[in-house]
């Protein structure tokens, strides 16, 4: 009978190959609730791994250092936004109602995005601010450009309009709602629920392209 293959011996302080994929998920999670509500910088290891339940070794272990760390992090939550905006980007019938819907649903699952990408990508500082900047030039601007562009050569679109502005504007209408979600609740009572974000959904649309003014025939100067 063949010898019992012995296992290979751990390191010290290293989590065992069962654990192995759930610690770091722990880590990932603590990171992104974290980073959710303080910038990059007033974050430390040590209250990631506090709030993981393991010793702060461990972010060491997965992760190298605090910015090897929010690398992973971001990389989990934004892969699945990026994801949907590269698939929707490569459509030649893409339009503005298609990539709000897109992009609102895609927001509800992964409510810290926009928080992220604020944060980091615009008030951010350094390396990480160039990086997650990067990461939404890469991914919204493409789909966004693509349905402006779609809906002007299909006559949606006015032709006067500076498409730069335009995307300025609906990254804007787009990403606000869930930067001061608690605060439009608690003020507006709006609900993010499935209703009220349909409800959203159908807003941004109309006012975007129909914009708020009752009477369409005013001139544009006035």
């Amino acid at each position: 009978m063949a010898p019992k293959r012995k296992e290979p011996k751990r390191g010290r302080g290293r989590p065992s190959i069962k654990d192995d994929d759930q610690v770091r998920l722990k880590l990932l999670h603590a990171a992104a609730e974290l980073f959710a509500s303080y910038e990059y910088r007033a974050v430390s290891i040590r209250q990631i791994s506090a709030k993981a339940g393991v010793n702060t070794a461990m972010v060491h272990y997965y992760f190298t250092d605090k910015a090897g760390m929010y690398n992973a992090m971001m990389e989990q939550v934004s892969l699945p936004v990026e994801k949907m905006l590269n698939e929707i980007a490569k459509r030649d019938d893409l339009s503005i109602e298609e990539f709000i819907d897109s992009f609102i649903s895609a927001m509800t699952e992964n409510p810290w995005y926009p928080i992220f990408i604020v944060r980091e990508g615009i008030i951010g500082e350094g390396p990480i601010r160039d990086a997650t900047s990067e990461r939404l030039r890469s991914a919204m601007g493409p789909a966004m450009f693509r349905a402006l562009e779609n809906d002007r050569i299909n006559g949606r679109l006015r032709e006067d309009l500076d498409l730069s502005l335009v995307t300025m504007t609906l990254s804007s209408m787009l990403t606000f709602p869930f930067l001061v979600r608690p605060l439009m609740e608690k003020v507006l009572g709006l609900s993010f629920d499935k209703k009220g974000l349909k409800q959203l959904t159908a807003h941004t649309t109309d006012v975007l392209l129909h914009g708020i003014r009752e009477n369409q025939n005013i001139s544009r100067e006035q």
